[in-house]
């Protein structure tokens, strides 16, 4: 996940990262992981926010990544759909997510799950960095 972000034009630090996915794992946010045998080459986290818009709980992709061999081969399709399954069986009423300028790949696989865009413009303020 820190090559997709890197890849995205921020720089993520070894610490930074870490404490991510640390907080990742004490608010019990969605992170699925993609193995090949004992090799992991897709990454998914999201997570749970309520939302007035959609009447409910909502998650909000984070990151979604796969190691550039394992590409094109389902690896994003997989974890998405087991995202999505966890999702409705928890009573998660939307998922929203950001695609990066120019990334059609992704831009295909998510209209193709149903995805839709929508008009905002999403707007960052870092605190505590």
């Amino acid at each position: 996940m820190r090559h997709a972000i890197a890849r995205s034009g921020t720089t993520v630090t070894a610490d930074a990262f870490a404490r991510g996915i640390e907080v990742a794992f004490q608010t019990g946010a969605p992170l699925l992981v993609a193995l090949e045998g004992s090799r992991g080459v897709g990454a998914c986290l999201a997570n749970r926010i309520a939302s007035v818009e959609h009447g409910g709980a909502v998650l909000f992709i984070e990151e979604l990544y796969v190691v550039p061999e394992a590409r094109r081969r389902g690896v994003a399709r997989a974890l998405l759909g087991r995202l999505l399954t966890e999702a409705a069986a928890s009573g998660v009423r939307a998922i929203e997510l950001e695609v990066d300028e120019g990334h059609e790949p992704a831009r295909a696989l998510y209209r193709n799950l149903g995805f839709e865009a929508n008009r905002r413009t999403p707007w960052a303020l870092e605190l505590g960095r």
